[in-house]
């Protein structure tokens, strides 16, 4: 089990400069929360939010999926490269 907040975690997943969507982000982290309910793709995407509404990430682009959903995908901001350093 971590012992990092699950928001933390989302925003350092992102510190290697990679886009992600919340899909990818959700199947990097749930190794390190096994057995905590709260850790669902919906709580990520909700983080995510969150955390582009602050500056720490950007969206990068989108896309339709298989099923025709619109996924986004999101890349670091300068200002986010800081704070995770910091943080870590």
């Amino acid at each position: 089990m971590s012992t990092k907040p699950l928001k933390t975690m989302v925003a350092e997943t992102y510190a290697d400069g990679q886009a992600y969507g919340a899909g990818e982000v959700f199947e990097l982290v749930k190794s390190h929360y096994p057995n905590e309910k709260y850790c669902s793709d919906q709580v990520v995407a909700e983080h995510l939010k969150s955390l582009k509404a602050v500056g720490i990430i950007h969206e990068d682009g989108s896309y339709l999926d298989d099923s025709g959903q619109l996924v986004s995908v999101y890349r670091i901001s300068e200002y986010g490269q800081s704070k995770v350093q910091k943080a870590q």
